[in-house]
This record gives C-alpha cells, sequence and structure tokens, in this order.
C-alpha cells in the first residue's frame, strides 16, 4: 500500500515545482491608478472648517482684512465704501481667468477713475505662482486693474472662495450682494451688475 502511494506523492511534488518556476511578476490589482497623475485643476484648496463658508457671505459686510497693492501699500475694501465694487478672484495659472480678464480690464476703463463700478482682482502670489509671475501676467497682457494680493489666501479663506475664477458684487455699503461662478465677459458682468444693484 505504501509503495502505491509513493509514486502519487511524487508526481504531485512535481507539478508543483514546475509551477513554482515561473518568473512570471504577479499582476498588478490597479496597474493604471498606480500610475495615474491628477489633471490639472482650476480649484484653490478647500477652505478650512474655520473659514465662512460660501455663500453664506452673501447679505454681510466684506471682510475687513488687509489686500497689499503690487507697490506693497495696504488697504481694505471699507476704503471704497460709497462704490460699488467687483471683487474678482484669479491666478496666473487659471485658464479661465487669462480668458476673463481682458474683459474684466475693458470694464473697469469704461468706468472712469472715480465713477462708476470698481474692478479689484484678488490673487495670492504664493498660490501656485509667485509675485514675478503676477507682475509678468500683468504686463504680458496690459492690465492696469487695481490688484489686491493675498498672503496666506486670508481674503480667499474669508470669503469662502471654492473655485477660479469667482466674482462678487459688493454694493455701495460694501455689503456682499452676489457671487458669480465662471469666466466672464463686459456683457454678462454688466447684465449682472444691473439685475442685483439695480432692479427692486
Amino acid at each position: 500500500m505504501v509503495l502505491l502511494i509513493l509514486p502519487v506523492i511524487g508526481i504531485v511534488g512535481m507539478v508543483l515545482m514546475i509551477a513554482s518556476d515561473d518568473d512570471s511578476p504577479p499582476i498588478s490589482q490597479n496597474p493604471i491608478s498606480d500610475r495615474a497623475t491628477p489633471l490639472p485643476q482650476t480649484f484653490i484648496p478647500p477652505t478650512p472648517p474655520t473659514a465662512t463658508a460660501q455663500p453664506s457671505i452673501i447679505g454681510q459686510p466684506a471682510p475687513a482684512l488687509e489686500l497689499t497693492t503690487l507697490e506693497g501699500q495696504a488697504f481694505t475694501l471699507q476704503d471704497y465704501v460709497g462704490q460699488r465694487i467687483v471683487l474678482n478672484f484669479w491666478a496666473s495659472w487659471c485658464v479661465p481667468c487669462i480668458e476673463e480678464i481682458p474683459e474684466l480690464q475693458r470694464f473697469s476703463d469704461a468706468q472712469g477713475e472715480n465713477n462708476g463700478v470698481r474692478v479689484i482682482a484678488v490673487t495670492d502670489p504664493d498660490n501656485g505662482q509667485t509675485l514675478a509671475d503676477v507682475q509678468r501676467f500683468l504686463d504680458e497682457y496690459g492690465l492696469t486693474l487695481q490688484i489686491g494680493l493675498d498672503k496666506d489666501m486670508a481674503y480667499h479663506y474669508a470669503m469662502g472662495v471654492f473655485a477660479l475664477p469667482l466674482t462678487f458684487l459688493i454694493d455701495e455699503a460694501g455689503v456682499v450682494r452676489a457671487y458669480l461662478i465662471g469666466q466672464l465677459t463686459v456683457e454678462r458682468l454688466e447684465d449682472e451688475i444691473a439685475r442685483v444693484f439695480d432692479n427692486p
């Protein structure tokens, strides 16, 4: 009986040895996702839990946080109480912003120096860009818009900015009245201003 069992054991052992000689690597369960990289996004990092969640800022006074000009001079939106403000958030790496900002420049040029609506374009020079990148962008497109530099994204967080470009309409009393998502044209901006400020 033992002599009959031994050949069977030997055959099984040979089969196992042959199977173990396969040098092919193990198959990855998810080979694509292991190598994948995310596509570029125009979204900025999520706002922290302590920030004012957008759009709860609507109907509230614009935050009294300081921004700085390209020359390093501090200012706040409260400096412009009595004027309507188009507050635009943008970045030099944001493709819709690149297409939109000449439209904002054209709208701003039509307003005059002290009359009409003031356009303020806010960006963080450390969020995927440098101050030199911002200046180079402005020079390349011949932009003279008022720029507000927002270090550490403090004003982005306070306004609840969740994507770029994003634009807020602020009334003469400094109250945030509306927000506009995405790329604007002069015509759309004019229509929205009339709808928000001039309609009862």
